[in-house]
């Protein structure tokens, strides 16, 4: 993961997939789903050269 994507997933809203895991690659969601070792396993058959980004996006709001 880059920096670049991190800034990226910080600054979009990713409230439609509440709950679920994600896997970004660069600026793009390449997988979501309630299973996290399913999404690895998805992710590294289509994309075996790339390192994802994965992150649970949470359902309720965070106050730091």
């Amino acid at each position: 993961m880059t920096y670049a994507t991190y800034e990226w997933f910080l600054k979009n809203d990713f409230s439609q997939y509440s709950g679920k895991w994600l896997a970004i690659i660069g600026k793009e969601v390449v997988a979501s789903g309630e299973n996290v070792n399913m999404l690895i396993k998805q992710v590294k058959k289509h994309y075996p050269n790339k390192r994802p980004f994965i992150t649970k996006v949470r359902s309720k709001l965070s106050i730091l």
